[in-house]
């Protein structure tokens, strides 16, 4: 069994704290990979949820997706990467720039809202976090057993290579 390979980054993502984890707890845990200083965090009706602060959209997302084009395509002059770019320069200081993202249908620059999580144990409790992602590339198929350290490998090494963004620790590898 197989399945498509892709690179992208988390635009948001909910969840809802079982009995027993304090919000101060849950935040503590995830900061690595959820830092306030990249997400907003809003709390309403027993839900938490977090999306890419806007200065942070409107200061990097654009180099952001360039680099990360250059890295996994090689460079960023194909006509669609192109398309994908001006579209994030006229769209990433709005604030309904994800509603606009699945309305342009671009290949390289897709939202994906469904099947991918992030998960993680607390106090013995696993708390998980609905991700809505925006893939920057994807490969042909790929074998999915036994391929999670693999995968979490190239994730920390793009964080690492990524550091220098603020959004860089939004950046995640993942299969659908």
């Amino acid at each position: 069994m197989g399945a498509y390979l892709h690179i992208g980054f988390v635009a948001k993502a909910t969840t809802k704290l079982p009995d027993g984890i304090s919000k101060a707890k849950f935040l503590e845990q995830i900061k690595d990979h959820y830092p306030e200083s990249t997400y907003d965090c809003v709390e309403s009706e027993g839900k938490i949820a977090f999306a890419l602060k806007s200065e942070v959209l409107q200061a990097e997302l654009l180099p952001f997706v360039r680099q990360v084009y250059k890295d996994f395509h090689g460079d960023a002059e194909d006509r669609e990467l192109k398309t994908a770019l001006k579209f994030i320069e006229e769209n990433a200081d709005k604030p309904d720039w994800l509603e606009k993202t699945e309305e342009a249908d671009l290949y390289e620059f897709s939202l994906i809202d469904y099947g991918f999580s992030d998960d993680f144990k607390i106090e013995e409790k696993k708390v998980r976090l609905s991700t809505m992602l925006v893939s920057l590339g994807s490969e042909g198929k790929f074998l999915m057993e036994e391929c999670g350290k693999t995968l979490h490998f190239m994730e920390t090494c793009a964080h690492r290579a990524y550091a220098g963004f603020k959004i860089g620790t939004s950046f995640r590898v993942f299969i659908l």
